[in-house]
């Protein structure tokens, strides 16, 4: 990771890759921490704890994810307690 830049934010470093999905793995890396494609249009964020991560996209596209049977999928409300892990 010599050499790579990195984003210094409270409490977190983290370094800046680029490429596709199916190079993750090879980045010496446990699995990226933030992934969002080049347009922006939508991300995945995910913190030391592995049983959550956060997606910001279009209404549109949440409501897609939440609705898909085969994902383990919660609406968080901002103004509402959030969902936790039990």
């Amino acid at each position: 990771m010599s050499g790579s830049p990195k984003v210094v934010v409270p409490h977190r470093e983290y370094f800046l890759f680029s490429g596709r999905p199916a190079d993750a793995g090879f980045w010496g890396t446990p699995g990226p921490a933030f992934v969002w494609p080049a347009d922006h249009a939508w991300c995945v964020a995910k913190d030391v704890d592995p049983h959550w991560a956060g997606i910001g996209a279009t209404a549109t596209t949440l409501d897609r994810l939440v609705a898909d049977p085969r994902l383990d999928i919660v609406a968080a409300d901002p103004d509402r307690e959030q969902p936790a892990y039990r």
